[in-house]
């Protein structure tokens, strides 16, 4: 092996990130590559699929299932699953299946196409900042070939490597993740560094080395000596930070076992998981992550063969952390340590636990082990074991709280059933029935109460506020709005598929449209610039593709949907009886308001506006029978 640089192992070549260091990439090679996107091609890469009539098959990568429901329209160009409800364009994809940010996705496939992306100047403070980070993620990167290489080559690395070996830890994991060896001594890679031209603050800015006493002038100190080195890098494999533990017999007393890199322009402990972009993929395979609390339990579990690993970074579990996890997987596994501070640590997670699509389960470890030691004395399957005996977070916070509690005596178990009420009330909403009921049992059951009594604290704490004008926005009833949806969507379809009828159609009012996620698309599709006749299809199809990415992820898999689903084809004139449809629900929705308010009237004491109602409301009825004769309601 060669002094660095050498082999980047799974690090990209930080300057193929960025052919304009600061700027967004410019809309238009967006559009191009969007457009240029072979999405079946694309899809084909990750799950195989079949022809279907005018559209492709397959199983669905984001969540399983035994018979496949996920759909490639070729002519539309977007994707949409019926089972999990997933979908969008070609950068909606990679950003699910490869939990990328938008910006990542869209280099992603540019490279793949060899489509050349320019970048828009910025101001000069984006730019500089741009810069700044460049400077740093070429550093850290230069760092950690530094320590590989001083791990792997030197004889002043035995006592690391003896260590790394005494774990198990074999030459395949330490390439993987790069492990490295910090030498004893003060100035080993600060001076390195200088000679390969960065500047002394930048060396600081990360983290890797500080100013010595008596301030700027008199040089610098390297942080990480006689360490075995842990490089840590962001979803994109660049380096962001590093951490170092301490050499077994190493007499320094007052040095801590580990040290890690401080917060930076480029790092943020409660953005990053330690192992993410090594296990991304086999998180995404899998459908599920397990997260456990340090380098050495993530390393041992890599060894053991367990892949889908990734390790907090001295910090609890963060909404950004669920974020990241959440773009590639279904279920969580949180593999924390036996004791309080692994307990808290799992039980915070609850903070997010209904804002992601995922389900969380804490695997509960013997007292005293750690899921390295575990699978050093049992091999994976020990550990597997445990997975196995996982319980769901909602269950584990609430027996951990009763257990807390002294539920010998009547005071006691009240005490305990308060505890627990903030707990079952985060799943009070009617989407989560199923998981409430049986919270709900379980609780009762450890508490000897019965189910009611639980219901009436959950109710309490959950302070569920009903809109006192509910009943009066849908006073039709629940059937009533079911037929209002099922026309808003119908002619939603029609626009989605034909630019002509969205030209006809300009004229109609959003509020036609009684959901708000119905109004939001229609208004978009109203933005299409009318053109020629020529090519007005593909430019429209274009158009859908690129709103799908202003859309949230619930609308965006409306869209999807209705694209895949074509319209029906009825009999002439289906289209003009769908609109028609609309125009008239929105006329009755007008005529049954009036009519609630004209009852809340009292003539005798409101005279005029009660005459004024009435006159509205006979006006509207006038306009339903003269424009709406085919309704008979």
């Amino acid at each position: 092996m060669s002094p660095p640089g050498l082999t980047r192992g799974l690090t990209p070549d930080l300057s193929e990130v960025y052919v304009a260091p600061g700027g967004r990439i410019r809309q238009s090679d967006i559009e191009t590559v969007r457009d240029r996107t072979d999405i079946v091609q694309l899809i084909s890469e990750y799950i195989p699929l079949k022809k279907s009539g005018r559209q492709f098959r397959g199983p669905c990568p984001f969540h399983k299932e035994k018979d496949p429901s996920f759909y490639v329209d070729p002519s539309k160009a977007v994707f949409h699953c019926f089972g999990c409800k997933v979908g969008g364009n070609a950068f909606d994809f990679v950003m699910k299946a490869d939990g990328l940010s938008f910006a990542d996705a869209v280099e992603r496939l540019a490279d793949r196409i060899g489509v050349q992306l320019t970048y828009e100047a910025s101001s000069e403070a984006e730019m500089k900042g741009r810069l700044e980070k460049d400077r740093l993620f070429k550093l850290n990167q230069t760092s950690a070939d530094y320590y590989h290489y001083l791990l792997k080559e030197t004889e002043g690395a035995g006592g690391a490597r003896d260590y790394l070996s005494g774990r198990g830890f074999e030459s395949r994991i330490i390439d993987e993740f790069k492990l490295g060896f910090a030498p004893p001594g003060w100035e080993n890679l600060a001076g390195f560094l200088g000679k390969k031209g960065f500047a002394e603050k930048d060396i600081v800015t990360v983290g890797l080395a500080r100013e010595r006493s008596g301030g700027q002038g008199r040089g610098i100190y390297d942080i990480f000596r006689n360490r075995v080195v842990f490089p840590i890098m962001d979803h994109r494999g660049r380096v962001v930070a590093f951490g170092g533990r301490k050499l077994p017999g190493q007499s320094s007393a007052d040095e801590p076992k580990y040290l890690n890199s401080p917060e930076t322009p480029i790092y943020r402990k409660g953005h990053t998981l330690y192992g993410y972009y090594q296990a991304r993929q086999a998180i995404s395979e899998a459908r599920r992550a397990v997260v456990v609390e340090g380098y050495t339990d993530l390393l041992a579990l890599r060894q053991a063969g367990i892949a889908e690993v990734v390790a907090t970074l001295g910090t609890a579990l963060t909404e950004n952390h669920f974020d990241l996890l959440a773009r590639v997987c279904d279920n969580v596994y949180l593999a924390f340590d036996a004791d309080r501070a692994g307990t808290d640590a799992a039980r915070r997670a609850l903070e997010f636990w209904n804002r992601f699509r995922m389900e969380v389960f804490v695997v509960s470890l013997p007292e005293g082990e750690d899921p390295a030691s575990l699978v050093e004395k049992g091999g994976a399957g020990a550990f597997a074991g445990h997975m196995g005996a996982a319980e769901n977070l909602l269950d584990f916070s609430v027996k951990k709280i009763i257990e807390g509690c002294d539920t010998t005596t009547p005071m006691g178990r009240q005490r305990a059933m308060a505890a627990c009420a903030p707990v079952i009330a985060r799943v009070s909403a009617d989407e989560f029935m199923p998981v409430r009921n049986d919270l709900v049992r379980k609780v009762g059951g450890m508490l000897d109460m019965p189910e009611e009594t639980v219901q009436v604290y959950m109710r309490q704490a959950a302070k569920p506020r009903a809109s006192s004008g509910a009943a009066e926005r849908r006073p039709e009833g629940a059937r009533a709005a079911g037929m209002w949806d099922k026309v808003e969507n119908e002619a939603l379809q029609v626009l989605l598929h034909d630019p002509n009828s969205l030209h006809e159609q300009m004229y109609l009012d959003s509020d036609y449209f009684t959901d708000a996620g119905n109004k939001k698309i229609f208004e978009m599709l109203k933005e299409f610039p009318a053109g020629d006749e020529e090519g007005l299809q593909a430019e429209f199809d274009s158009f859908v593709r690129g709103m799908l990415e202003r859309l949230d992820d619930t609308l965006r898999g409306k869209v999807t949907r209705l694209l895949v689903e074509a319209p029906p084809e009825g009999s002439p004139g289906y289209e003009n009886k769908v609109f028609e449809t609309l125009k008239l629900n929105f006329f009755k929705r007008e005529k049954q308001q009036l009519e609630i308010e004209v009852s809340k009237v009292n003539p005798r004491l409101e005279p005029k506006k009660y005459e004024a109602l009435c006159a509205r409301l006979l006006e509207i009825q006038q306009v339903i029978r003269e424009q709406f004769p085919f309704d008979r309601d």
